[in-house]
């Protein structure tokens, strides 16, 4: 098959682009802009751009399906995941507006005896403020009926008192889909049909994604590179229902953004309480923000397969649609749109003489402090640095040691030891340095199996080659679960998938009690492996 990311041996330097291209429309910038994310395999799926009513941008990047070399187009259908919540929450203020539900009813109204079910309000569950138990914290739901959801709730306390502190939940969302369908008497999937995707015409939208047969289908990836595609899971309905079931297109959503500001969904008293922050910059199933000093309101997506974001800033009338069948985080894309939408400066790459083999001496683990550690790595060869508990960030040269960080429009240069070494890296961030030093930490075993449990350190482990060969021997394990983890920090951490092969955030490997020999083996950084076996 043709390749999914071009196999490059040049990596790229920047040059500004804002110059070459002021006198271009805001549409070419965004063309030529997504042209260079698909090239460079930065970006995989369907975006949709507008502003004062006018589409700027309606198009598919990437692969559809990679497998049978089907490219995404403006009319490919992904699962938004969190973007459901939006849904959700318009349903419960269409019900409050016909008097069928009010934001002040308890959750007991409906399941009486239900743990401080008299606390709990419907604008608790809406705003993340309710201290319900989400479940994905443990995966541990046993199936997705009402009544076996409604009874593992009860046995789990709350995050917090009710309506002291906020804490994102799906498992408040899955109650909303719940009392949706006791007051309608329709399953939750009819009514947000009913109340928003037939009067909005938006034909390519619903649920139960994993049955739906259509060509423009998807397909949700967990790795897709030039050398290795792996397709994710599919979850099965209803899951993950009220919070995050939708599966739409990016016309599709663009018809909802159309519908809400025409208020043919919403009065426009109930949209302006919608979008107004409640705790923690979070209203009735948005996300309340400020962007270039205007607001902005959206939602979010993230699961097995597929990213999303919908993004409105009203004042300007600009709405973006992003839809990805790829696990790569889409802030970055969000802000080259907006770059490009405010006239702030962006920058195009082009190629420059720095080679792959040469970037290899970069990569290694940097401390600023305990606190703030930055990975360097090469991924499909390009550098990278990731911050502990952040996204990655390409790093594009400027010259052999100093490279640009778009993301904070500033810079990271490398500096040898005496013994020609690269041993600091410093980022320069708008006149503000900041130091990091090199460290070798190391690779370990963290989780249920072990015997310092999920929340204890790693059970570290010794590396036996510089090549990438970790191990330990005689190693108690218990009945349960683990992951390999880097430097006691679950930025890097490998697992498995589909019971087969190592992946970055795979699974949990399960294990039953018993001495055991590890070998971690990354000689192969995008094929890692492992072995496990009995001592004896």
């Amino acid at each position: 098959m043709k390749t999914v990311k071009r196999a490059i041996t040049l990596v790229f330097s920047l040059v500004m682009a804002s110059c070459a291209l002021s006198q271009d429309s805001d549409s070419e910038k965004l063309v030529e802009l997504f042209n260079f994310y698909e090239k460079q395999g930065l970006f995989n799926g369907s975006v949709l751009v507008s502003k004062n009513g006018d589409i700027l941008l309606n198009k598919g990047c990437g692969y559809q399906d990679a497998n049978k070399e089907i490219h995404n187009t403006s009319k490919s259908i992904f699962q938004t995941y969190s973007i459901t919540k939006a849904f959700t929450s318009t349903v419960i203020l269409r019900l409050v507006e016909e008097n069928r539900l009010s934001l002040s009813d308890k959750l007991s109204k409906f399941y009486p005896d239900f743990p401080n079910g008299d606390d709990i309000s419907i604008e608790n569950l809406l705003t993340h403020t309710s201290g319900i138990y989400d479940y994905t914290k443990g995966n541990d739901m046993p199936d997705q009926t009402e009544e076996s959801f409604v009874e593992f709730e009860r046995t789990k306390p709350l995050d917090f008192p009710v309506g002291t502190a906020w804490s994102y939940s799906n498992s408040g969302y899955y109650f909303l889909g719940y009392i949706i369908q006791r007051v309608t008497g329709m399953p939750y999937e009819q009514a947000v049909a009913k109340y928003i995707l037939d009067p909005l015409d938006m034909r390519q939208s619903g649920f139960a994604f994993k049955g739906l047969t259509n060509e423009n289908k998807a397909v949700g990836y967990k790795v897709l590179t030039d050398r290795k595609q792996i397709e994710s899971i599919i979850y099965d309905p209803p899951a993950p229902f009220a919070a995050g079931g939708l599966y739409s297109t990016v016309e599709d959503l663009y018809k909802f953004y159309q519908g809400m500001k025409q208020n043919k969904v919403l009065k426009e008293g109930t949209l302006s309480k919608a979008y107004t922050p409640f705790k923690n910059n979070y209203g009735y199933g948005w996300v309340i923000d400020t962007m270039f000093d205007k607001k902005s309101v959206g939602h979010s997506g993230a699961g097995a397969g597929f990213r999303s974001n919908f993004l409105q800033l009203p004042e300007d009338d600009i709405c973006i649609v992003l839809l990805s069948n790829c696990e790569e985080d889409l802030k970055n894309i969000t802000n080259g749109i907006l770059n490009v939408l405010y006239n702030q400066p962006y920058k195009i790459p082009m190629e420059s003489g720095v080679k792959s083999k040469t970037l290899q001496k970069y990569k290694g683990t940097y401390r600023v402090n305990d606190d703030f550690i930055i990975y360097v790595s090469l991924d499909n060869n390009k550098l990278v640095a990731q911050p502990n508990g952040q996204p990655k960030s390409i790093l594009y040269p400027e010259n052999e040691n100093s490279f640009y960080v778009q993301e904070i429009n500033g810079y990271i240069h490398f500096e040898e030891n005496g013994q020609n070494q690269i041993d600091t890296l410093l980022i320069d961030n708008q006149g503000r340095t900041i130091k990091a030093k090199k460290i070798n930490p190391n690779w370990g075993i963290v989780g249920s199996a072990s015997v310092n449990g999920w929340e204890g350190k790693d059970i570290e482990l010794t590396k036996i080659s510089e090549n990438g060969i970790w191990a330990i021997s005689n190693l108690k394990l218990n009945d349960g679960e683990f992951k390999f983890r880097f430097n006691n920090d679950w930025t890097l951490n490998l697992g498995e998938y589909d019971n087969k092969i190592l992946i970055l955030d795979g699974d949990n490997i399960k294990v039953k009690k018993g001495v055991y020999n590890i070998i971690l083996d990354l000689t192969d950084h995008e094929n890692p492996k492992y072995k496990i076996s009995k001592a004896e």
